[in-house]
């Protein structure tokens, strides 16, 4: 057309016959031409896949972009992966370059630029799924949330939600924890070799001690499976952890089927779980008379202080986060009793199995330093890419790093370095902390302080649910060894997960039950429930 602006219309048919005169050799230039631009595109993506853009810093490594893909296609794990390709450039420099999530991003495990990122929230701000990938279905599955907003926004949610998560009542951890004993007793019973796989049996424990100390309704997934919102949970998991579109969220923008379904399930499940709290907790006034944080998030939105959105994202987030983290620390805790069975199993059980209150649990020396290096050795969340530059800025006195940038932290990194844990880094040593419990305590909290433990972030966003989700552990934990003694099953190939959250990757136990006398058993009954102070 613009060709044909400039010349006579004599000249213009002209030209059009020209162009009409060979029909074939036509479309064989609008092929070749075609095919120009789709491999033009194509190496342009696979450049920005490759490559990281030209103004990130040079003057750390690039970790190559396929190492991320290598779990999906060798029988590798986490741990594995860390230490080939990860570790010697992250503990040499302190930060690499990675490719994650459709983009290339900087990952940082040196305790002072973690303390720089922590402390420095106007250039350094949180920034969740719903902000860096907007489209995809796992930010339609949290949302705008406390853990992802930034700012006047998170303060708001924050307000709303801290005095929820810091006063609660551990009860249902302990009737909880009974159920959850007697359905793994079930299926040693099923066993011919009393092996069990733990990791649906646990969810299903974490699932109900979220619910009902948290959101103030029981999900009832520990009174049998036949359970709608369970189902519902487990399948759009499968969804919205598939590796490639966790690794790749950009095709979720293409429409294809089966995202189109996963969005559906994820905007079903949202519905049914804020349905549940308002059958539980909204039309009979509960709300009004209970302390749940989820009674607190019900009061706000009732005060318009948040809308039903925010409602939703942060009743889901407090379900997901709630149940997620401690179910895959308590894997970690198992695995590594069973490991250690003579050891630390014999020695915890002996210390507590006559613990008849919350505060023997909470000061007991052995149980709290074999927790903190679960923690420690297995970080349940391993790589956390959460943060981005909102200008232009320096980390550290020398990498300089753009505006609009991802960063994030890879824990296992700064939990194995030996430059902050000595050349015992690498090995299981609950006695690292300290043998009483003051002791114990001050080395934890000093290990957060200083950045070299961000399993629960840091600065003021560290996790406002730490002490609840330890305290479900504590209990947890001894309630089980109470009730089993347990080793690694034989037929249990022992690795980690490939990616994602780090724990035992289908972990399975041998038990047997414990012979407990009747005394035992009219101590545990009389368990004194106190209310936690965080």
């Amino acid at each position: 057309m613009f060709v044909f602006h400039f010349l006579s219309s004599n000249e213009a048919l002209k030209v059009s016959k020209q162009l009409c005169a060979d029909p074939q050799e036509n479309k064989m230039t609008l092929i070749k031409l075609f095919l120009i631009i789709f491999l033009s595109l194509l190496g342009l993506l696979i450049f920005k896949v490759v490559v990281p853009p030209l103004d990130f810093p040079q003057n750390i490594p690039t970790i190559p972009f396929y190492v991320i893909f290598l779990p999906s296609i060798f029988d590798i794990d986490q741990t594995q992966l860390y230490n080939i390709y990860i570790r010697k450039s992250m503990e040499k420099y302190g930060a690499v370059k990675i490719f994650f999530g459709s983009r290339w991003n900087i990952l940082v495990s040196r305790p002072e630029y973690l303390a720089q990122m922590f402390k420095d929230e106007n250039t350094f701000a949180k920034s969740g799924n719903q902000k860096k990938i907007p489209y995809s279905v796992i930010a339609a599955y949290t949302g705008d949330n406390v853990i992802s907003a930034h700012g006047d926004v998170w303060r708001t949610y924050r307000g709303i939600m801290a005095n929820g998560l810091q006063q609660f009542d551990s009860k249902p951890f302990y009737t909880n924890s009974k159920k959850f004993c007697k359905l793994v007793n079930d299926e040693v019973i099923k066993s011919d070799s009393n092996e069990v796989i733990m990791g649906p049996l646990i969810q299903r424990l974490a699932l109900d001690n979220i619910s009902q100390v948290v959101l103030g309704f029981d999900f009832g997934t520990l009174n049998g499976e036949a359970n709608p919102l369970h189902r519902h949970l487990l399948r759009i998991k499968k969804q919205i952890f598939h590796p490639f579109f966790l690794t790749f969220p950009f095709f979720d923008k293409l429409g294809f089927p089966a995202r189109k379904k996963g969005f559906k399930d994820v905007e079903k499940f949202r519905e049914l779980l804020v349905t549940r709290v308002q059958d539980e907790l909204v039309n009979n006034y509960k709300f009004e008379q209970t302390s749940f944080t989820s009674s607190d998030l019900i009061k706000a939105y009732n005060n318009k202080i948040i809308d039903y959105k925010q409602l939703t994202d942060n009743i889901v987030i407090l379900l997901v986060a709630g149940h997620e983290n401690p179910q895959l620390l308590l894997t970690t805790c198992l695995c590594l009793m069973a490991k250690y069975h003579d050891t630390w199993q014999t020695e915890i059980w002996e210390q507590t199995k006559n613990a008849s209150t919350t505060k023997e649990l909470n000061e007991n020396p052995l149980l709290n330093s074999f927790i903190f290096e679960a923690v420690r050795l297995y970080p349940p969340l391993n790589t956390i890419i959460n943060r981005k530059t909102i200008k232009a800025c320096k980390l550290g006195p020398e990498i300089v790093i753009p505006k609009i940038l991802m960063l994030g932290i890879i824990v296992l990194v700064c939990t194995h370095d030996k430059k902050n844990w000595g050349n015992t880094a690498d090995v299981f040593d609950p006695l690292r902390w300290g043998t009483d419990i003051d002791t114990i305590m001050t080395n934890w909290k000093k290990s957060k302080t200083v950045c070299t433990m961000p399993s629960f972030h840091g600065g003021r966003r560290a996790c406002l649910g730490e002490k609840l989700a330890l305290q479900e552990i504590r209990i947890s934990l001894v309630e089980f060894i109470r009730k089993f003694d347990f080793k690694l099953a034989p037929s249990w190939e022992e690795k980690l997960t490939p990616a994602g959250p780090l724990c035992p990757f289908n972990l399975k136990l041998k038990l047997e039950p414990r012979t407990i006398s009747i005394h035992n058993f009219e101590k545990e009954a009389k368990v004194e429930v106190e209310v936690v102070s965080m």
